[in-house]
């Protein structure tokens, strides 16, 4: 014979009370994570949707639309270090906001916020509750796993920068000011000039050729080469001695052709304008390659060179 057992009405009442009690009528989502990035750095990549697909944890269906874990996101609005994210998770439609705060040197703090109202009915209202805790979770998830990208700058730079030093220090140089942006032909035309004059002066080249391409307002170019001997040698009107100090300096090798070479040139301000450092000295490109003896640019190396102060 079965037995019933009675709960009294006020377990119940209390039980129902304790619902109401500790699950509020809305509820907060709040998600912090620290990350070792500049906030104009990590503002590029999460502004742009296209640069989502390099590090969205999920799938996209959408140029626009991400998923993640039975959610979709959506950029709303983008505004000053702030982007404004629709979530559609679990057939909730929730407004959130995503800040990049300062956290302090080059670091940043990525604040992720939601809130969405909770409903009458308590079995509703629980379920609501395990929602924003999925919600909450789904959302530490992608910020890790975008801290995870952006903390390795060739992820937020495109190239991949290292410190060091110029061995190099006496070096014969040339210039020339020419209205078309100089060809292989203008480059190592100079170069060779260097190199008979060096040749003639009993000075032995010591290292690869570099140079500087300047454009000049309001039109032309500022061409300048500059051969490392392993001695100083005697200028004249054409020819002039250029010395490198022994100072530090970002490096990068970048492979193919001039576009490269002028994309990874503007990744190198961006990184200098993120971390506000000011170039005192012209960047200028080592020429690993013999461009005049290798015709296909796909096969081109040059090592770009930026003074560190």
């Amino acid at each position: 014979m079965k037995k019933w057992i009675l709960v009294p009405a006020f377990i119940i009442i209390a039980a129902f009370a304790s619902i109401y009690l500790f699950i509020p009528a809305r509820l907060e989502i709040v998600q912090s994570t620290p990350v070792n990035c500049t906030i104009p750095g990590a503002y590029r990549n999460m502004a742009t949707e296209e640069k989502w697909k390099n590090w969205w944890p999920g799938s996209s269906w959408h140029s626009n639309s991400f998923l993640f874990q039975n959610g979709s996101y959506v950029i709303t609005k983008k505004l000053v270090n702030t982007l404004e994210i629709n979530i559609r998770h679990n057939k909730l439609s929730i407004n959130s906001t995503l800040h990049l705060l300062p956290a302090g040197g080059d670091s940043s703090t990525i604040l992720w916020t939601c809130s969405y109202p909770t409903a009458l009915n308590p079995l509703t209202r629980i379920q609501h509750y395990r929602q924003a805790i999925n919600l909450k979770n789904n959302m530490a998830a992608v910020l890790s796993h975008f801290k995870s990208f952006a903390e390795k700058k060739e992820n937020i730079y495109g190239i991949s920068i290292q410190e060091t030093v110029f061995k190099d220090s006496f070096l014969i140089s040339t210039k020339k000011y020419q209205a078309v942006c100089p060809s292989v032909e203008d480059i190592y035309s100079l170069i060779s000039d260097l190199k008979k004059y060096s040749t003639a002066q009993q000075a032995k080249q010591t290292g690869i050729p570099i140079m500087n391409i300047t454009p000049l307002n309001p039109f032309g170019y500022q061409l300048m080469v500059a051969l490392p001997l392993n001695r100083e040698i005697p200028a004249n009107g054409r020819f002039f001695n250029t010395r490198i100090p022994l100072n530090r300096f970002w490096v990068t090798r970048v492979h193919g052709g001039d576009a490269t070479v002028k994309q990874a040139l503007q990744q190198f301000q961006l990184y200098v304008q993120d971390y506000h450092r000011t170039l005192m000295a012209l960047p200028f490109q080592q020429l690993i390659t013999d461009r005049s003896a290798e015709p296909d640019t796909t096969r081109w190396f040059t090592d770009i060179y930026v003074p560190l102060f």
